[in-house]
């Protein structure tokens, strides 16, 4: 399946084997001297890996499994399959144990699955077993010392050895997150949060809204494994819930080597990990936190990585702690992809890789996720654009920025070959790194038993992508398929196929340069080097992961329309290619909203046929004055049942300033810094990006439309107003609104108030109405976000019904707006009687009843209601 260059063992005729990849490359390659040597009489811990029992087999069955084509596909093995099939014998492990103990080492630790065997022993003793000789050395870029035997290991054992863990500690596993410089203030230069969080940071709904916008799955009955090496503050969890709006998902610690799970300095680490997986995936059945001491030992890190596997217990496992390549992890990473658990490793937030530094996370058997910085449409708004994360750029001199580069240790894999590297500067022989990549800035956690905290790095990215995962999961047991596994074959697949642009977002600007490396590695169009294949779209990955569909459907997404009040809108049409890859003919619908049409709403598509299909606005779409609409065309295949969504907008009348100016709007008044539209500096938008800042001082400005109407229509006129206050000062101020010149709302001195929503139910007399907005802030900015007219259907009887006295109504109705039914017994009365109280529309068809009682007759009526 892949390659492992430095961890090979070669047996000697004499019966001494030779290991390899034990003195850390960077040794040689920056000529370091020895300073020292270890006492003999110090004691180490070591892990002796043996090699897997048929290892070629097993790369030969995960090629099987991970091949769509083949009868293996998705079909795993359980912990006991894989340790009856591949695990060393008995007796291989039993020698291994005596010749330990045979040479003064002190055996710490028997592994079931007889894969590792833990020992303690002197430093004498260990040179003695492994003819090596342990130096000290500097460290070139931390401020410590590090150890390691001065040459590659031997050992007088005829039984194999795949390697031997913890003869050298160059590398010390750590966090991989960062805090920013302060809790609510970006540094200089970083794009602005558009999130829901404090001060605009990214929280809570903030991230489903922005990857799976519109998807109902929650990662039901799935579970997230989490790889953590320090405790947490249970109630910065249930905090960061409760302010988020999201569950209490349940919280399972799992303590390896004795770890008591205090919260320690690096607990921020831990709520970061947990809180992006309630994020994502709040319906989660529970999160699985497997936590080892900290800081921790080669060791350690084998007993945890261990633990996951022969529990299974969680389909998809993150780890956001950079713990360094070692041939015995590889090894549980091959036995995670043959159990179908899906393993990211955050890439590390070092920025390109680059000679003189470890990298940190470029194993081939798991998916290393890169990090972006995510732009939204507003608070709990879909996703906008993405670059990728680099503060190095943003905030000199920091040199953060997500990780990624070449490897110097991994041939590169199968899957990954036959990518065109010219443009991203990546390797056409060695593993390249990211896979992925997901948000890794401007992200606000609780953390630090109460602490609202400001962070970024690849760390919230790699889990983020689990709880995908288990979105992913859920629908694909939900469709009676098996869990997706090790998901690289299949994403880049998708990258390398005609969809790549369907299901991923591609990010192509941005990069994860340094000082030292000027010119790697900048993001491109397709694969590249600081965020992979970029960064989930929705649904459309969802199924193309969990549930691999014959229907094609391209492009990946529907189009954006845009125009003034009554149109003339920017697009009008598109046109989709719908082609089947199946091998049998398959039967296709589409479902669309009513603004829209399609040329066909089903047909038949050959093995191997294409067919194209124009979705177009309709007539519906005409009449809208400022409305802003979003909704999904529906694709199905009926054989398979798989939907597939194309999500489409129309937005008329600029009613949420989108444009980023007063586009079909007039105003009289001064214009900036008075009157302007703001990108969030100054009001946090309603929704979108973009917000109107009204501020005129001393007098009234006025913002108006024109728009075309129907005389006798009625409309309902919706907008949401703010006035935040800055030192606590908000008068004078004065907000109006009027429709033809009759004034709707008038109110002076507003107090502070939060996004507030006023809504108005007009009637048009004339083809044109004028609808305007007066606005005066003498210490600040009043916020207009989200100004919709929408002309409601005239209230009119579908149906009545009488049985005996008991008379029953059906209307159509808008949802939202408040109908009154009224009744007389006369026409000639004068005025109208109130049937109950009001009633407010929640569907398109309301149904209510009466009992005339005595009365020989009654008319009825309905009202719309303020």
């Amino acid at each position: 399946m892949v390659s492992f260059i430095p961890f090979s063992t070669r047996a000697q005729a004499a019966g001494r084997q030779f290991l390899r990849g034990h003195v850390p490359s960077l040794v040689a390659r920056l000529h370091l001297k020895p300073i020292g040597r270890l006492a003999a009489s110090l004691h180490l811990d070591l892990v002796i890996g043996l090699p897997l029992r048929n290892e070629s087999g097993l790369d030969a069955l995960l090629q099987q499994i991970y091949d769509p084509n083949n009868p293996n596909y998705r079909h795993y093995l359980t912990p006991e399959e894989f340790a009856a099939q591949f695990s060393p014998t008995e007796s291989d492990y039993e020698t291994v144990v005596a010749f330990a103990r045979a040479n003064g080492l002190t055996v710490t630790g028997i592994y079931p699955n007889r894969e590792f065997l833990d020992v303690n022993g002197s430093v004498a003793d260990i040179e003695r077993i492994f003819h090596v000789t342990m130096r000290t050395y500097q460290h070139p870029t931390e401020n410590r010392t590090f150890y390691s035997p001065d040459t590659e290991p031997s050992v007088d054992l005829g039984i194999p050895i795949l390697h031997v863990s913890g003869l050298e500690n160059f590398f010390v596993p750590r966090p991989a997150s960062l805090k920013k410089l302060s809790t609510l203030n970006k540094p200089a230069g970083v794009p602005p949060a558009s999130g829901s969080g404090p001060g605009g940071l990214l929280a809570g709904n903030d991230f489903r809204a922005a990857y799976v916008p519109g998807v109902t799955l929650d990662g039901s009955e799935q579970a997230v494994g989490l790889l953590e090496l320090d405790g947490y503050y249970t109630n910065d969890i249930r905090l960061y819930e409760s302010s988020n709006a999201l569950p209490n998902v349940t919280l399972t610690n799992i303590l390896v080597d004795e770890s008591s799970a205090p919260a320690g300095s690096d607990n921020g680490e831990v709520a970061l990990d947990i809180e992006m997986a309630v994020s994502m995936a709040p319906g989660l059945s529970k999160i699985i936190v497997y936590e080892a001491p900290n800081p921790a030992s080669t060791l350690n890190l084998t007993h945890l990585l261990t633990r996951m596997a022969t529990n299974n217990l969680a389909k998809q496992i993150s780890s956001s702690w950079l713990i360094g390549d070692d041939a015995s992890f590889d090894t549980i990473y091959k036995q995670f992809a043959a159990q179908g658990q899906s393993f990211f490793q955050a890439s590390g937030d070092d920025g390109a890789f680059y000679p003189g530094i470890s990298e940190a996370a470029d194993d081939t058997n798991i998916t290393l996720v890169g990090g972006t910085t995510l732009s939204t449409t507003g608070p709990g708004g879909v996703w906008s654009s993405e670059s990728a994360w680099n503060w190095y750029i943003t905030n000199p001199p920091q040199t953060n920025s997500t990780g990624g580069g070449v490897s110097t240790t991994y041939a590169i894999p199968i899957w990954q070959q036959g990518i065109d590297m010219s443009a991203n500067h990546g390797s056409t022989t060695m593993q390249n790194i990211p896979d992925v990549a997901m948000n890794a800035d401007n992200i606000s956690i609780v953390a630090d038993n109460g602490q609202q905290e400001s962070v970024g790095g690849t760390s919230a990215a790699a889990p983020l992508w689990a709880a995908f995962t288990a979105l992913v999961n859920q629908q694909a047991v939900a469709n009676g398929r098996p869990t997706v596994g090790f998901i690289n074959p299949a994403v880049y697949a998708i990258g390398k196929s005609p969809y790549y642009l369907a299901d991923f977002h591609d990010i192509t600007t941005g990069n994860n340069t340094n000082s030292v490396v000027k010119t790697n590695f900048f993001a491109v169009a397709g694969y590249d080097l600081c965020t992979g294949w970029g960064t989930p779209v929705g649904q459309n990955l969802i199924t193309a992961l969990a549930t691999p569909d014959a229907l094609g459907i391209l492009p990946g997404t529907g189009f954006n329309a845009t125009g003034p009040a009554g149109g003339p809108v920017s697009t009008t049409s598109e046109d989709f290619s719908l082609t089947n890859s199946g091998a049998m003919s398959l039967n296709w619908a589409v479902a669309v909203p009513l603004w829209l049409t399609a040329s066909s709403d089903a047909g038949t598509l050959a093995a191997g046929g294409q067919t194209t299909l124009t979705i177009s606005l309709n007539i519906g779409a005409s009449n809208l004055l400022i409305e802003a609409f979003s909704a999904n065309v529906n694709f199905t295949n009926l054989n398979s049942g798989i939907v597939q969504g194309r999500q489409f907008t129309l937005s008329t009348g600029n009613g949420g300033f989108e444009t980023g100016d007063f586009s079909d709007w007039t105003l009289t008044g001064d214009g900036s810094p008075d009157n302007f539209v703001d990108n969030g500096t100054y009001i946090i938008p309603h929704s979108g990006a973009y917000v109107a800042a009204l501020g005129e001082l001393g007098s009234i400005a006025y913002l108006s439309q024109t728009l075309p109407t129907t005389a006798g229509q009625s409309y309902l006129l919706s907008l949401w107003l703010d006035s935040p206050s800055v030192n606590k000062k908000t008068t004078p101020n004065e907000f109006s609104v009027s429709w033809n010149g009759g004034t709707l709302f008038d109110q002076v001195n507003i107090g502070k108030i939060g996004w507030t929503n006023l809504q108005f139910i007009v009637t048009a007399t004339s083809s044109s109405t004028t609808l305007q907005f007066g606005a005066r802030d003498d210490k600040y900015y009043l916020g207009l976000d989200d100004v919709n007219v929408i002309p409601i259907p005239a209230p009119s009887f579908q149906n009545v019904l009488q049985i005996g006295n008991l008379i029953s109504f059906d209307w159509s109705a808008m949802t939202g707006i408040v109908y009154q039914l009224q009744y007389k017994t006369n026409l000639l009365q004068s005025n109208w009687i109130n049937l109950g109280g009001s009633i407010t529309a929640t569907n398109s068809t309301m149904t209510s009843t009466d009992n005339i009682g005595p009365d020989p007759q009654r008319f009825y009526r309905l009202q719309f209601l303020p």
